[in-house]
C-alpha cells in the first residue's frame, strides 16, 4: 500500500510536469505568434512610411518643376528659351533617378511590392516622356513629341493604379 501511494505521487507529480511543460510550450508558441504579429504590423506600417515618403518625394519635386517654369514664363518655339526648358526637364529627370534609385533598393512587404513598383514604373515613364520631349524641342520631330505624351499617358495610367492599390491597402 505504500509503495502504490508512492506510485501515485509520482504519478501526479509527473502529470503536474507533463501539464506544465504543456502550458510553458504553448504560452511560447502563443508570445512566437504574438511577436510575429508585432513585427509584421512594424513592417506593414514601414513599408506604409516608404510609399507615403515616395508620394511626398516626387510631388515635392514636380511642384518645385512646375514652380521653377511658371517664374520662367517661357514660350516654346524660341531656340532660347527651349535651352532653358530642356535645362529644366533635365534637372527633373536627374531628381526623379535620385528618388527612384532610393525606392528601387527599398524593402517592402509583399502586399505593398506591386504598389511600388508601378509608382517606380510611372515615374520612369514620365522620366522617358520629359527626354523625349527634350528631344522634340531641339528637333521639332512630331513623333517625338507623340512618344513623350504616350509616356505620359502610360505613367498617368501606372500612377493611377498605384495610388489606388495605396487606397485599398490603407483601407485594410
Amino acid at each position: 500500500m505504500k509503495c502504490e501511494q508512492i506510485f501515485y505521487k509520482l504519478e501526479v507529480i509527473f502529470f503536474s510536469c507533463i501539464i506544465l511543460a504543456f502550458i510553458g510550450l504553448l504560452d511560447n508558441v502563443y508570445a512566437f505568434f504574438h511577436d510575429q504579429d508585432a513585427q509584421n504590423t512594424k513592417f506593414i506600417e514601414e513599408s506604409k512610411k516608404i510609399i507615403e515618403s515616395l508620394f511626398n518625394q516626387v510631388n515635392n519635386a514636380s511642384a518645385n518643376y512646375q514652380n521653377d517654369l511658371d517664374k520662367l514664363n517661357l514660350s516654346i518655339n524660341d531656340n532660347n528659351n527651349n535651352l532653358t526648358i530642356i535645362n529644366k526637364n533635365q534637372e527633373y529627370i536627374d531628381n526623379l533617378k535620385e528618388i527612384i534609385s532610393s525606392a528601387k533598393s527599398a524593402t517592402v512587404q509583399q502586399e505593398y511590392k506591386s504598389l511600388l513598383n508601378n509608382y517606380i514604373v510611372s515615374v520612369e515613364s514620365e522620366m522617358e516622356s520629359y527626354s523625349w520631349y527634350n528631344e522634340y524641342l531641339l528637333t521639332g520631330n512630331l513623333t517625338e513629341n507623340n512618344l513623350s505624351m504616350d509616356l505620359l499617358s502610360k505613367a498617368y495610367n501606372y500612377e493611377t493604379q498605384a495610388i489606388n492599390e495605396y487606397k485599398k491597402l490603407k483601407s485594410q
